[in-house]
């Protein structure tokens, strides 16, 4: 079997980190009574999460159409790093459907053993801009 990378237009492909976001809407909802709710939470995953909160709040291309229609948004929890697609997709599906709301935000390892890295405590939350270190290997020219 062969252990090097996979080559894709003369460059190896780097085995990227995965990484389980929560962020929240900033958009004003009320309850039935009038009283102000807090903002929608959004569970996703993604590679590269300070472009994906851009694609979000739509300064790029590409986010979703539920979150078009409830902008700004802002990072509360970053979880991981997964190994691939597969396992965040996995420790996605597990915090969708054992939390809801701000508890999202509150995941821990009691809940499920998907959950790892440091959730609200991550400086993404503060810093959207953060990025994660690059892997070894990441695109080099061959």
């Amino acid at each position: 079997m062969n252990s090097e990378s996979p080559v894709v237009d003369g460059k190896k492909k780097s085995h990227r980190l995965w990484w389980v976001y929560v962020i929240q809407s900033l958009e004003l909802r009320y309850g039935k009574r009038g009283n102000q709710l807090p903002g929608f939470h959004y569970v996703g995953c993604t590679t590269e999460p300070a472009r994906r909160i851009r694609q979000h709040n739509g300064e790029l291309k590409g986010g979703g159409k539920y979150t078009s229609k409830h902008q700004p948004w802002e990072p509360r929890a970053l979880f991981g790093p997964y190994a691939n697609q597969s396992e965040a997709m996995k420790a996605e599906r597990a915090l969708k459907h054992g939390k809801r709301s701000t508890a999202r935000t509150r995941w821990s390892t009691d809940d499920s053993h998907w959950c790892r890295g440091l959730g609200a405590a991550h400086p993404w939350v503060s810093d959207p801009a953060w990025q994660p270190p690059k892997p070894l290997g990441e695109l080099v020219d061959i």
